[in-house]
């Protein structure tokens, strides 16, 4: 087991956190927050909205740790991953000093939060088969490499990424990997969670804007070693996560077998997608997916991009990676969408 407190920042060890009025208490009568007592100006279907949140996330970590049977002590809630990914960033690295290393292309977030950290950035290529090349992330490791971040399945290509290697780099890195599976729930089975308990310096983190249908919700979550779920309640905002967004969320782990009928619809739409698109012409390649959405390479990709967005039909294009030029993410619609996406491209063709 690695030592954490040894790659925490000195001024996060030693930081006094804020203590709110509901760090304490949740129940009683109120009379030390400012609040107003006297109720909210909006009706909701959520009672006590005059009231701050509680900053614990107790209900939500329990209701969660139930359904996943990971300990409460691990879990932690986010206003979406990316509230996750800053606050990472926060604790482990010094601005101006430490630098994390990220595999590309990967999710372009991690490279923006490192920048408003002020955290220098070492991109390593993904292999060709878009996987981690171990040797050369280890290579590119220094004293102030504090973080290496990997996404799996990947975005944007929507492969996993190798088990046995990620478990090399955690084996062989003195730093913190935070391993981003916004995507597992369309590949469940293959997640690293079961091996979370062998590595004390990993994160993975999660979402609920994926498979739960909840992305307007923006609320995340990260499964991790206590000591670093106590950082991460330590430096973040007192009431990050609002009553509404609980009971929304709370209503969603609550209804498991919803989320397991949109995985399934997903995963059906997607090899049906992949089909009628094996035989468009204009297709070259559809590389293979664990996630909602397939790179797919095509023949004149601007000019279909452009040609899909003159219909209103909205996918993605990344320019940053040679390897993409030629390539259109498209996340997985309904039968409908789907059916019309490729009714689109045989007109183009």
């Amino acid at each position: 087991m690695k030592k954490l407190e040894q790659l925490v920042r000195k001024n996060i060890l030693k930081l006094k956190p804020y203590t709110s009025a509901r760090d304490k208490f949740q129940d009683g009568i109120f009379l030390d927050a400012n609040e107003n007592a006297f109720g909210s100006t909006v009706e909701s279907f959520v009672n006590g909205l005059n009231r701050y949140p509680d900053p614990h996330q107790k209900e939500l970590r329990k209701a969660l740790s139930k359904l996943t049977k990971i300990p409460y002590e691990k879990l932690f809630f986010g206003v979406g991953s990316d509230e996750i990914v800053d606050l990472t960033i926060r604790i482990f690295c010094e601005p101006a000093k430490s630098n994390v290393i990220i595999p590309s292309p990967t999710y372009g977030m991690y490279q923006v939060a490192c920048g408003i950290n002020d955290i220098k950035v070492k991109s390593v290529p993904l292999d060709n088969n878009f996987d981690i090349d171990v040797k050369q992330v280890i290579q590119a490791v220094d004293k102030n490499t504090r973080i290496i971040f990997l996404c799996s399945p990947n975005n944007p290509t929507g492969n996993l990424l190798n088990r046995d290697k990620i478990i090399s780099l955690t084996k062989n890195f003195e730093g913190i990997i935070f391993l981003d599976e916004a995507y597992i729930d369309f590949a469940e089975d293959k997640s690293f969670l079961n091996y979370l308990s062998e590595f004390n310096n990993v994160i993975i983190s999660r979402t609920f804007s994926k498979a739960w249908g909840l992305a307007g919700v923006r609320c995340g979550y990260c499964i991790a070693d206590e000591f670093i779920i106590n950082l991460l309640f330590k430096v973040k905002a007192p009431y990050t996560i609002n009553k509404l967004t609980s009971a929304i969320v709370l209503e969603a782990i609550s209804q498991l077998k919803k989320r397991d009928e949109i995985v399934e619809k997903t995963l059906w739409q997607k090899e049906n997608l992949i089909y009628n698109l094996s035989h468009l012409k204009c297709v070259e390649k559809i590389y293979p997916s664990d996630a909602n959405f397939i790179l797919v390479k095509v023949k004149n990709a601007k000019s279909v991009f452009d040609y899909l967005n003159k219909n209103k039909i909205r996918v993605r294009m990344r320019t940053d990676d040679e390897r993409l030029k030629d390539c259109l993410r498209v996340t997985i619609g309904t039968e409908k969408e789907n059916n019309l996406l490729i009714k689109l491209l045989k007109e183009f063709e």
